[in-house]
């Protein structure tokens, strides 16, 4: 995700929160007080572990990379935040933005916090040292500009003590870095050290620099560039055209080139080409690499996209490949998290017909999909995982010991099973019934359940009121998500209190935000 903090985002309605994968769009923040969990309703090992005032600075933060706030309220939230960030303990920023740094999917928080300290102590050698910590890579310097410009006066350069790391780190970047970079990343680059003019610790550096300045590094193609330019290439005869094909995508898969991303984007390309079993074969292998899935941060609904595609192919080899997908999703982000992996998860599903709707536009994966295929990966990694679907009625419903996003895709059939209401107190009371501790209690739907009431239920059928219940009787600990997963007009992320959290919309961070917001945090 590239993107600076409070860019206009005028082609977004700000009643749909959705961040569609892959695109470069702007990550925004929303620093909002409001739906945050009371101090009394936190769990005991948090209020240990960090004060209730800094406690508060972290779910804020954490929150709010979920949020995209309507442009009219960027200042507001910007100096909420800023005051935040000033009124606590220096030590504990510091403490605070290297912890985002080691956490990959939070790393712009990490530049965000230290180019807000940056801006008052940026004269400090302490503060350089920490700026040096987290911009691990030049490419990075453009986007930490562009917060520190937010932060500080217009204009106004930083302290002597993160200029000299910011040069230091410019002297780290090399023309093959800065040439396979997109334009975008170039030309901000360029800004950055035309503003900065960091000194060259080296002859070669500086005529690197100089090269940059004035836009004559010669541009290297990527693999896939590579493969579209011949693809719309014209040949005498298909023939030609089909070897020609064949012997790129060879070249891409036996050299590596071609990286995880592209790879999974052009898997019906490959098998139309007709490259040999062998290439099939390094190509499958590759798919289903641990390191490989872990380090192209895929997640699961992507592969279930690519997996749905290709059952749908009827040239040889794609079998093969759907079967290194299904092993993918076994090294996908929602295997690696701790959410989950002790103790009891109940997921409970909606599989009414309004969750057949795309889960966010450019996708085919479905609201329907994310249940079934988050309980299924925890299933397979050992968890203890009770799975059912939910409507007029509540039905337990066993998932298949099948490979993970077969048995997703085949989960369809159970459409409209339990009837159309929600009837999520069900869930509840089924457990208080069974005596049944559990840790963790999801509930996926396409609405608002918490202080929503259907115009068919009665007053005893509160969900408030049996999760009270529930946690007063058998399971104090206990924590309740609600996820809407239609999400119009509500914020993102709530804690009205009571161990409950809301979830509205689709965001493909949010279980990686629950999962940080669940741990225990050494700061």
């Amino acid at each position: 995700m590239r993107g600076l903090f409070f860019r206009s985002y005028a082609n977004i309605c700000p009643k749909k929160i959705a961040l569609e994968r892959g695109k470069e769009e702007a990550m925004r923040f929303n620093f909002s007080q409001k739906g945050k969990q009371p101090a009394d309703a936190r769990f005991a090992h948090v209020k240990a572990g960090l004060p209730d005032a800094q406690w508060d600075l972290f779910t804020t933060l954490v929150s709010g990379s979920l949020t995209a706030s309507p442009a009219e309220h960027q200042a507001e939230d910007l100096e909420t935040l800023r005051r935040e960030v000033r009124s606590h303990d220096t030590a504990f920023m510091e403490r605070l933005a290297i912890y985002f740094g080691e956490e990959k999917d939070f790393r712009e928080l990490a530049l965000l916090l230290t180019a807000e300290l940056a801006a008052i102590a940026g004269n400090d050698e302490r503060t350089g040292a920490l700026v040096a910590r987290i911009i691990r890579v030049p490419m990075d310097i453009p986007l930490w500009l562009d917060y520190y410009g937010r932060a500080a006066k217009r204009g106004r350069k930083p302290g002597r003590a993160v200029r000299k790391q910011l040069g230091l780190l410019f002297n780290k970047l090399d023309e093959y870095q800065y040439s396979r970079s997109s334009r975008a990343s170039q030309l901000a680059l360029q800004g950055a050290l035309r503003w900065l003019r960091p000194k060259a610790t080296h002859p070669a550096r500086k005529l690197l620099f100089g090269a940059i300045l004035r836009d004559h590094i010669r541009l290297r193609t990527t693999w896939e560039q590579e493969w579209h330019a011949l693809y719309h290439q014209h040949f005498d005869s298909a023939d030609e055209r089909q070897v020609a094909l064949r012997d790129k995508w060879k070249e891409g898969i036996s050299s590596f080139r071609i990286g995880y991303a592209p790879l999974l984007d052009n898997l019906r390309s490959m098998l139309c080409a007709g490259v040999s079993g062998k290439v099939l074969k390094l190509a499958a292998e590759y798919l289903g690499n641990a390191a490989a899935v872990k380090r192209s941060g895929t997640g699961p609904l992507r592969l279930l996209e690519v997996y749905r595609s290709l059952r749908r192919v009827e040239q040889g080899g794609a079998c093969m490949l759907t079967e290194a997908l299904e092993k993918a999703a076994l090294h996908s982000s929602w295997a690696r998290l701790e959410l989950g992996a002790t103790g009891v998860s109940v997921i409970a599903m909606d599989v009414s017909n309004s969750m057949k709707r795309p889960l966010v536009s450019s996708t085919a994966v479905q609201r329907f999909d994310v249940a079934p295929l988050l309980a299924s990966i925890w299933k397979q990694r050992g968890d203890q995982v009770i799975t059912g679907i939910i409507g007029n009625t509540w039905k337990q419903q066993e998932l298949p010991d099948r490979p993970v996003l077969l048995g997703v895709d085949e989960f369809r059939s159970h459409e409209g099973e339990a009837g159309y209401a929600i009837n999520a107190w069900l869930v509840l009371q089924d457990l208080l019934r069974k005596r049944q501790v559990a840790d963790r209690v999801m509930i996926f739907t396409d609405y608002r359940l918490w202080d929503n009431r259907s115009f068919n239920q009665t007053a005893g059928t509160d969900l408030r009121r049996w999760w009270r219940l529930y946690r007063e009787q058998l399971a104090p600990d206990a924590k309740l998500y609600l996820f809407d997963l239609a999400g119009y007009g509500a914020r993102s992320l709530e804690y009205p209190g009571d161990g409950v959290c809301l979830i509205a919309g689709w965001n493909e961070k949010i279980f990686e935000v629950l999962d940080v917001l669940g741990r225990d945090h050494e700061i």
